[in-house]
C-alpha cells in the first residue's frame, strides 16, 4: 500500500488525531486521487472534516462522476465548480433549483448552448437572464431582452446588439434610447449610426457626454465616407463631426469641412477648429479662405489668418 493509500484509509479511523493528520497529508501531498477518500466526510458528523470534504472538491474534482455525492446538500458548490468541470446533464438538473445563484451557475455552464437561450430570458432572476442576453445572437430575443426590468440585462442585451451588429427595429433603438440610464443610451447610440435616419437624428440630439463620445467612436471606426448618416450628424451635431474630419481630406471630406466653416450660423469655436485641421496642407482653397479672413468672428478670423500665414511660410 502507498502513503497516499495508506492516509486515505486513515480518513475513517476511529481516532480523530489520526484522521486530522490523513487530512493535512493528503492536501499538502495534492493529489487528485485522495479525492475519493474524502466523499465518506461530506456526511461526517464534525463540521472540520465536513468543510475539509468540500475543500478537497474544489481542489481536486475534475470530472462529472465527481460532483455526484455533492448533488445531495451542496449544489451551490456543484455550480460552482461547474465553471471548470463540464457537466452539461449535471447543470441541466441544476436550472430546476430555486436558488438562483444555482440556476446562475448552471446557466453559465450552458451558455454556448442556443437551444436553452430562450428559457434563460424567461428566467425570474435577472442573473441567469443576463447570461441569455449576453450569448445570444438571435435578433429577436435580444430585442426582448432590451425591455428587461433590468438595467444589467438590458446593457448586456445592447451590448451583444452592437457586437454582433444586429438590425434592430426601430421601436427597440427608440425605446433604448428613451432610458434614463446613460451608458444605455450610449451602447443604442452605436447602434443608431448603423441604422441612420430618423433614430440617429434622435441619439444626436442627446447632450450625454458618453452619448455623443459613443457616435464618435462609431463613426471613426464604421464610417469611412461622407454619406448621409454623417451628413445628419453634421446638421443635428457638429462638434462630433469635427473629430471625425480629423485627418480626413478626400474630396467630400473637404467639401464637408468648408460648407461648415462657411455656416456663420455654427458656433465659432467648431469653425476655426475646422480651419485649424487644415494647418500644414498646401492643398487649400486660397480664394474661400480669403473670404473667412474678414468673417465677423473673431476666433474664425484669427484661426484664418493662421493658416493663411502657415501656408506662405510653406511655399517660401
Amino acid at each position: 500500500m502507498t502513503n497516499i493509500d495508506a492516509e486515505i484509509s486513515r480518513l475513517s479511523n476511529k481516532d480523530v488525531k489520526i484522521r486530522r493528520r490523513a487530512v493535512r497529508y493528503l492536501f499538502e501531498e495534492d493529489n487528485p486521487r485522495a479525492l475519493s477518500g474524502f466523499v465518506r466526510l461530506l456526511e461526517d458528523n464534525d463540521f472540520w472534516f465536513r468543510n475539509k470534504s468540500l475543500d478537497a472538491h474544489r481542489k481536486w474534482a475534475k470530472n462529472p462522476d465527481d460532483l455526484l455525492p455533492l448533488m445531495k446538500d451542496n449544489k451551490r458548490l456543484v455550480g460552482e465548480l461547474l465553471q471548470r468541470v463540464p457537466a452539461p446533464q449535471i447543470a441541466s438538473q441544476l436550472l430546476d433549483e430555486e436558488d438562483h445563484i444555482i440556476r446562475s451557475f448552471a446557466a453559465k455552464s450552458l451558455a454556448k448552448s442556443d437551444d436553452l437561450h430562450l428559457r434563460f430570458s424567461q428566467d425570474p432572476h435577472h442573473s441567469v437572464r443576463i447570461i441569455a442576453a449576453e450569448n445570444s445572437i438571435d435578433e429577436n430575443l435580444i430585442s426582448a431582452l432590451i425591455q428587461d426590468k433590468h438595467s444589467a440585462v438590458r446593457r448586456a442585451a445592447i451590448s451583444s446588439a452592437s457586437n454582433h451588429k444586429m438590425q434592430l427595429s426601430q421601436e427597440t433603438l427608440e425605446s433604448g434610447l428613451s432610458s434614463s440610464d446613460p451608458s444605455l443610451r450610449s451602447l443604442i447610440a452605436s447602434l443608431a449610426v448603423n441604422s441612420g435616419g430618423e433614430i440617429l437624428e434622435k441619439a444626436c440630439r442627446d447632450n450625454n457626454p458618453k452619448v455623443r463620445k459613443s457616435i464618435a467612436d462609431t463613426l471613426r471606426s464604421e464610417v469611412e465616407e461622407v454619406d448621409d448618416r454623417i451628413e445628419i450628424i453634421a446638421t443635428v451635431c457638429p462638434e462630433i463631426i469635427v473629430r471625425w474630419l480629423r485627418s480626413r481630406y478626400d474630396s467630400k471630406a473637404s467639401s464637408l469641412r468648408w460648407s461648415m466653416i462657411e455656416n456663420t450660423s455654427l458656433n465659432p469655436r467648431i469653425r476655426s477648429k475646422l480651419i485649424e485641421q487644415m494647418d500644414g496642407r498646401l492643398d487649400v482653397d486660397k480664394e474661400r479662405l480669403a473670404v473667412i479672413s474678414t468673417d465677423d468672428s473673431i476666433l474664425v478670423k484669427m484661426a484664418a489668418n493662421n493658416l493663411s500665414t502657415s501656408i506662405d511660410e510653406l511655399e517660401e
